[in-house]
């Protein structure tokens, strides 16, 4: 598979895949992010045979979003033309989990297919990809969310890019799959604030439980929920600025330690001394910068 840039005129829908209805107000709304964000997940194509062209594999919604959006071309993984076997729909799947080239909600419509192909449990299916029955049911849970949520939610690897929906986030976002409107509402206070998914699990829980403040909550400032609910900043230091700063400290030591030496060689004293020389000076900056803020 490779990554190209292609014209939206030259793909084309599925004519084999079953007609999903499409909302409009939805695809509006997938279109205005879009204008916003850009196209964040690449869809997936594969080759027409004799012309010049793409069939659709994976992200129609985004292809017409993308038009609405007035775009004229956009990102795509291009992808071989497959067997329609479970063993091949497996192998391709394999390859896109392992490349990352599949967008989220993508993935999890594909384990479904592969779950109802080969009737199987997630224990099966996690077998047979080679990944943990936990990341399975993880991404099935995404197939819960509104899709015009679900097609917002981004691969960002192991350190998620502030202000993107990840797959965390989806899973605290579905708690208010019945409140739609309150939903919506967090998704741009997630994008707004650059809240992590950690934070965003906090208004959740907050706005559980007190639902009679569910707008106060996403109104405000996520360090304004303790005044928002009525409690001091020592009841609820989870709410504070610094709250995530602080958690982003109490890792340094944990990745220090997680460092192993014993494939090292004199040979690489020189660079080992210099990065950690590095760091150790970027420690100094952050604390005088901190002291210079807070002092």
């Amino acid at each position: 598979m490779e990554l190209k840039i292609i014209a939206l005129e030259k793909i084309v829908e599925d004519p084999d895949q079953p007609r999903k209805v499409l909302d409009d107000a939805t695809l509006a709304g997938l279109a205005d992010s879009i204008r916003q964000h850009g196209l964040l997940n690449p869809i997936t194509v594969t080759p027409l045979e004799g012309v010049e062209g793409y069939r659709i594999v994976t992200g129609e919604r985004r292809w017409r979003a993308a038009q609405l959006a007035g775009l004229f071309e956009i990102p795509c993984v291009v992808a071989e033309p497959a067997e329609d076997t479970a063993a091949r729909v497996s192998e391709q799947l394999v390859e896109n989990l392992q490349r990352e080239d599949l967008a989220p909600l993508d993935k999890a419509r594909a384990i479904q297919t592969l779950k109802e192909t080969l009737a199987a449990t997630n224990r099966e299916v996690s077998q047979r990809l080679g990944v943990s029955e936990r990341t399975v049911g993880y991404l099935l849970d995404l197939l819960g969310l509104p899709e015009s949520i679900g097609e917002q939610i981004v691969n960002v690897g192991p350190r998620p890019a502030e202000g993107q929906l990840t797959e965390k986030h989806g899973r605290f976002l579905k708690q208010l799959n019945d409140q739609p409107d309150l939903q919506a509402h967090l998704v741009e206070k997630i994008r707004g604030e650059k809240l992590s998914a950690d934070d965003a699990g906090k208004v959740v829980k907050a706005i559980r439980e007190h639902p009679d403040k569910a707008e106060a909550l996403l109104g405000g400032k996520f360090e304004e929920i303790p005044s928002i609910l009525g409690i001091s900043r020592e009841e609820a230091p989870s709410f504070s600025v610094g709250g995530a700063f602080l958690k982003q400290l109490d890792r340094i030591p944990g990745i220090l330690d997680e460092i192993k030496l014993e494939k090292a060689s004199m040979a690489d004293l020189p660079s080992i001394e210099g990065k950690l020389i590095a760091a150790r000076e970027s420690l100094d900056r952050k604390l005088a910068e901190v002291r210079a803020a807070l002092g």
